[in-house]
């Protein structure tokens, strides 16, 4: 029985018999835009050495409503897709734009975020257009949440039947991954203090620039997805845009802690090739 036909036993709990949704054992790579304009790149993201959660789902649907606030809080209790995070989070709406997933997480997730990275259907592609990524993945039934290895194995096909939060711990026990702490604020494009830090160009090769609007800067420092220090620049003057030498660091996902003078820290994160 697929999922997308139990809307009516999802009103009582977001649970189902087990039915793999994909039957691909290997990931496919894709490149796509997020709903705040970031790219994003599995491959790069799994090469890093991040294990990735893909959770495919479309708004109207009924059951991956239910579950949202259950995968919300498993996002939260494995690292927030911070500094230190072993899981990288991501959803997958398979409709829509990106002003309607903005609003489908505030209603389902949580009304504060921060927020798994989310890709729409109607902008999601890596040129801001239609995107099939659930189609690649053979996937027909929603929601369907994988896990895949950063050696590119997909260790789950469909992470079910979920209840309750609780029941992401034994799939990710499984594999060796355990909860980790939410360093500082939540690493993604969607609270709402992010909106006037723009950091360029995505994906970067040699050199970083964060651009903070009118605010000024007080420091910078760039981490490794285990929370390890890499970069320490303070004493910028008060400017307002600061560019960073990363030529020296290897290709990977990190993340960028931004001070400002009389604003709460950023972080960012960025990938660099």
């Amino acid at each position: 029985m697929k999922k997308n036909f139990t809307f009516l036993f999802a009103a009582l709990f977001c649970s189902q018999l087990t039915i793999a949704q994909t039957t691909l054992t290997t990931a496919v790579d894709f490149t796509a835009t997020d709903i705040d304009g970031n790219s994003f790149n599995l491959f790069n993201t799994l090469n890093s050495g991040s294990y990735v959660f893909i959770d495919f789902m479309f708004t109207n649907c009924g059951p991956c409503q239910q579950c949202a606030p259950k995968m919300w809080s498993a996002f939260n209790t494995y690292g927030c897709n911070g500094p230190n995070a072993e899981v990288y989070f991501i959803s997958i709406n398979r409709d829509d734009n990106n002003a309607v997933m903005h609003s489908w997480e505030s209603t389902y997730m949580n009304a504060t975020g921060g927020y798994p990275q989310a890709f729409s259907g109607a902008q999601g592609s890596a040129t801001g257009g239609t995107q099939t990524f659930a189609s690649t993945y053979g996937v027909g039934a929603f929601p369907t949440m994988i896990l895949i290895a950063p050696d590119h194995s997909i260790l789950e096909q469909d992470i079910w039947p979920i209840s309750t939060a609780a029941d992401f711990t034994p799939f990710f026990h499984s594999h060796g991954l355990e909860p980790k702490a939410c360093i500082g604020t939540s690493i993604n494009n969607n609270i709402v203090q992010d909106a006037f830090v723009f950091i360029s160009p995505v994906p970067a090769i040699n050199e970083l620039t964060i651009n903070c609007g009118n605010n000024k800067i007080s420091s910078i420092r760039i981490f490794d997805n285990l929370g390890k220090i890499l970069i320490e620049k303070s004493g910028v003057n008060d400017a307002t845009q600061e560019s960073i030498n990363i030529s020296d660091i290897a290709f990977g996902i990190y993340f960028a802690e931004i001070k400002m003078k009389g604003v709460q820290t950023v972080n960012k994160k960025f990938i660099k090739l």
